[in-house]
């Protein structure tokens, strides 16, 4: 399976920088201005069109915003195929990561989205498998995708999903954003004004957060009433999170009422006494 992401090229003065290693994605530190106001390398992140914002940070005294704008000048600088430019970040980074699918996807976010365009937050673990990139596999990824105004801060634990009959070994990992969804996706440049903050990313998990299959059990799935949870230790929790990230639901049983919820695709986390994490999907309908 292909990168379902579009490999961001933005022009030579761009192209040549490295992007950083994704660690906290807590943009306190300085950011270098590649293109005065709007291009940006910055330690937290990487290389993208964004800017660092002083106001109103999720945490600390900056975070980061993403904004779809019009600027021809910027754009024949970076060779951009079109006046109109989204708000951009992407970090590429590669190296081994043997419990890539146990990891999640976390962050901060604040969004104020045009009407008919859509912000997105993306993460992918991919097997290159030779040279080029005509032949590298997704093997996980986690998407989050957000319209409309969140009216202030929101957090996000999205769990990286298996792709369905993808193997490999993950060595690369992209992590994208992005105020307007065609430009991730080669369908448009987005509609003016879209922008997404952040601040707080990072990949958590690691060794604990296990696979789902043989170790826990969830009945009726999907359903629209009780989910039943059962598993091979004792249950001490139980977090109902949207397809946006977003906990939509949590108890300390292992019977969790859904009736309420919107249909949909819903993320779980379960929590063991002994401290593991199982994590999966269940359907309202």
């Amino acid at each position: 399976m292909k990168k379902l992401l579009l490999c961001l090229v933005f022009g030579a003065s761009i192209a040549s920088m490295n992007a950083q290693i994704l660690t906290n994605g807590d943009f306190e530190q300085a950011a270098t201005p590649l293109v005065p106001g709007v291009a940006t390398d910055c330690p937290g992140w990487g290389i993208g069109l964004y800017t660092i914002e002083t106001v109103n940070a999720y945490s600390g005294s900056q975070s980061a915003k993403l904004m779809t704008i019009v600027d021809p000048v910027t754009a024949a600088i970076i060779q951009w195929p079109s006046d109109t430019l989204a708000g951009l970040m992407q970090q590429i980074v590669t190296g081994s990561w043997p419990n890539a699918g146990s990891l999640t996807l976390d962050f901060a976010y604040n969004h104020d989205v045009s009407a008919g365009d859509t912000a997105i937050i993306a993460c992918q673990f991919v097997d290159t498998m030779g040279a080029g990139g005509n032949d590298d596999v997704i093997l996980f990824q986690a998407f989050g995708a957000y319209a409309g105004n969140s009216n202030g801060w929101q957090t996000a634990s999205i769990p990286m999903d298996p792709i369905p009959g993808a193997t490999g070994t993950a060595n690369y990992l992209i992590v994208l954003a992005t105020s307007s969804v065609g430009a991730a996706f080669g369908t448009g440049n987005g509609i003016p004004n879209s922008t997404l903050w952040l601040d707080n990313v990072s990949l958590a998990g690691g060794a604990n957060v296990i696979e789902l299959a043989a170790s826990v059990n969830v009945y009726p799935n999907p359903t629209n009433g009780v989910l039943t949870f059962d598993a091979s230790e004792v249950i001490t929790a139980v977090e109902i999170y949207g397809i946006d990230g977003k906990l939509a639901l949590s108890a300390a049983t292992t019977n969790v009422d859904i009736t309420n919820l919107p249909n949909g695709i819903y993320h779980y986390s379960v929590m063991t006494v002994s401290g593991k994490v199982l994590k999966g999907k269940v359907s309202k309908n």
